[in-house]
């Protein structure tokens, strides 16, 4: 198959057919999309990290990043790079080791682990299976976050709330595409509020996973305590790559479109666009944000702008949330295996090469929940910036 492919609008079914059957996609990542992993167990109370990041050209270890926090009891995580290794960072996955170590509490115990919630069902047009995200989750912590993955609807009681610092919304239906739509009682909405503003919990929502606009029904529901909301329109914004001839690149070399539009001035969510410049998205919905909001990311179209990406400071929690899913899908991270690494149109434009999808995905983590302050991401092969 040539990387030249015609495709219907996003709106028609046709278009979701074609790019599912032209493009394979999985939920996450086995090895880029390394952000939340749970490498050890024990850490349930908290974990000290000391961090060794590998520098020179052959990689050897030449310091060292400590974060402080609160005491507490729990455990203590250590990760090395061997300084004795030799060749390039892509090889260096298997010199990369972890160390859990005791804690008895006081000073020297200073990391909460983060305990985060999948609450959710993956995106259809992907392989519709959460192996990858698994491996993704198992990866580059090195135990400081531990997820546990909800694909049946959870309720939300205190009690269960209790249990996590960061709850992320995937598609909210018995099929993300179709549904039927979860809905959450006015206790479960009342809980939810309540562990946000008063326990200081954090929540990323994700959309997009459908062309029916009651998809984001019961985010709304959830979300309504913050004014933010998601909009009834599905859309994408114009296409922002070109080749060199001037060719448009989305729907080609594995490219959907694009966000290119940041706000790096406003200093609450400057931090959600560190170390990233490009991010693959498609039919996404557009967020309505009050006035005490913070907008961080943009798209513009003919018929105006639109927010895609909303911060929010609530009580002693945050809510974020994000019009697409597409970050979510492998080829967001690895790109394609077969036709588009051998076409020589692609060289440049592969979405391995022009997105940076992880950095992404720990920018909106550390955001949601800043107090999980010792959660980190080791991963040589796709370095990101932690702040």
């Amino acid at each position: 198959m040539s990387g030249h492919i015609s495709f219907a609008p996003h709106s028609s079914p046709d278009h979701h057919h074609a790019r599912a059957g032209a493009v394979a996609r999985g939920f996450l990542p086995a090895t880029l999309f390394a952000l939340l992993a749970l490498a050890g167990n024990g850490l349930d109370g908290c974990a000290r990290g000391a961090v060794v990041n590998a520098g020179g050209g052959n990689g050897g270890a030449t310091g060292g990043v400590a974060r402080p926090g609160t005491s507490g009891t729990g455990g203590t995580t250590l990760i090395t790079i061997d300084p004795t290794a030799i060749g390039p960072p892509s090889n260096l996955d298997a010199d990369v080791t972890s160390r859990v170590v005791g804690c008895d509490g006081g000073d020297g115990c200073v990391c909460p682990t983060l305990n985060v919630a999948l609450v959710g069902k993956p995106g259809v047009w992907g392989d519709g299976s959460q192996t990858a995200f698994q491996d993704w989750l198992k990866s580059s912590s090195a135990g400081t976050a531990k997820v546990d993955d909800y694909p049946a609807k959870p309720t939300f009681t205190a009690d269960f709330l209790a249990g996590y610092n960061l709850i992320i919304l995937a598609g909210l239906g018995d099929n993300t595409n179709t549904g039927p739509w979860w809905t959450s009682s006015a206790s479960e909405v009342a809980a939810f509020q309540d562990w946000i503003e008063n326990k200081g919990g954090g929540v990323i929502s994700l959309s997009g996973y459908s062309n029916d606009a009651n998809e984001g029904a019961d985010k709304n529901a959830l979300l309504a305590f913050s004014g933010i909301s998601y909009g009834q329109d599905c859309i994408s914004p114009p296409c922002s790559i070109v080749d060199a001839q001037n060719n448009k690149m989305c729907y080609r070399c594995g490219n959907p479109y694009q966000l290119t539009e940041w706000n790096r001035s406003d200093p609450v969510i400057a931090n959600l666009s560190v170390g990233v410049t490009v991010i693959g998205i498609d039919g996404g919905r557009p967020i309505l944000a009050p006035a005490d909001a913070h907008v961080a990311a943009t798209t513009t179209s003919a018929s105006g702008v639109s927010n895609w990406l909303v911060g929010k400071i609530t009580g002693k929690g945050r809510v974020l949330v994000y019009a697409d899913e597409w970050i979510t899908y492998t080829d967001q991270w690895t790109g394609h295996s077969g036709q588009y690494l051998s076409d020589p149109s692609c060289e440049g434009f592969l979405p391995q090469e022009l997105y940076q999808t992880a950095q992404f995905w720990y920018n909106m983590i550390h955001w949601a929940q800043p107090a999980s302050n010792c959660f980190t991401i080791v991963d040589t092969t796709t370095p990101i910036t932690i702040w």
